[in-house]
């Protein structure tokens, strides 16, 4: 691909948003450093703060030796969640996940 800015060669870099940790792909010229996305990468970039967009703040509360997370109550009123009810938590790259059973 060639840079519009100064015809130099572009190369697909990785790169994250360090404020929001949002990776992207995009392509930077190696002469000027111009760095511009296609639709595809633009789209995939989308889709991640459409994710953010949808997250909701959580608090952690310390209860004995364990701590707690406290979830929104439009949380707990869509995923039908009572206390007492089973769940599972688990791992993945970006952090932690729970699932209601």
């Amino acid at each position: 691909m060639e840079c519009p800015i100064c015809k130099g060669e572009m190369e697909k870099i990785k790169d994250v948003i360090k404020q929001d940790r949002v990776e992207f792909e995009a392509f930077r010229c190696k002469s000027c450093r111009e760095e511009i996305m296609d639709m595809k990468q633009l789209k995939n970039l989308a889709g991640e703060y459409r994710k953010l967009r949808k997250a909701k703040e959580i608090i952690f509360s310390k209860w004995g030796n364990s701590i707690a997370v406290r979830i929104p109550i439009e949380v707990v009123n869509e995923f039908n969640i009572r206390s007492g009810k089973h769940g599972l938590l688990t791992k993945d790259k970006e952090g932690i996940r729970i699932i209601p059973s």
